[in-house]
């Protein structure tokens, strides 16, 4: 049950960083760009906008961080070795390659390349080696 919780407090951490980050984001290229009445309809509030999306990450970033924290609850049971500065390797593993297959796609477009690496070493070091420190020490 620790590994749950770990993942639900790394899950919700991660929100709290990412969430008003990509709410600056929106907002400070909102001005050059336009991006907010790209992804939104004509009239939104950007502010609102930023709302939304930081609800929006709360709610997804808490339950990718409960589901993993199943995940490695079932790996401990079956594979405890740890490896790759991990307690668990075969949750780290698993977890590196669902960044890997997240971000490939993505890096083919430069003009958000930077911002996508950025994006996967941030949730790999906080879902594949903070939670399952964090669950060893809950």
């Amino acid at each position: 049950m620790a590994q749950v919780f770990a993942g639900f407090v790394v899950g919700y951490a991660l929100a709290l960083v990412l969430g008003p980050a990509a709410a600056i984001a929106i907002v400070a290229n909102n001005r050059r760009t336009g991006l907010a009445q790209r992804i939104a309809p004509p009239g939104t509030n950007v502010i609102a906008l930023s709302v939304v999306l930081h609800v929006a990450a709360i709610i997804v970033l808490t339950m990718v961080g409960l589901v993993l924290g199943m995940v490695l609850a079932g790996l401990d049971d079956r594979r405890p070795e740890g490896g790759l500065a991990s307690p668990n390797l075969a949750y780290t593993a698993i977890v590196l390659a669902m960044t890997a297959v997240g971000v490939i796609p993505t890096l083919a477009v430069p003009a958000v390349r930077r911002w996508a690496i950025l994006a996967a070493v941030l949730f790999a070091l906080s879902f594949g080696w903070a939670l399952p420190w964090l669950a060893e020490l809950g």
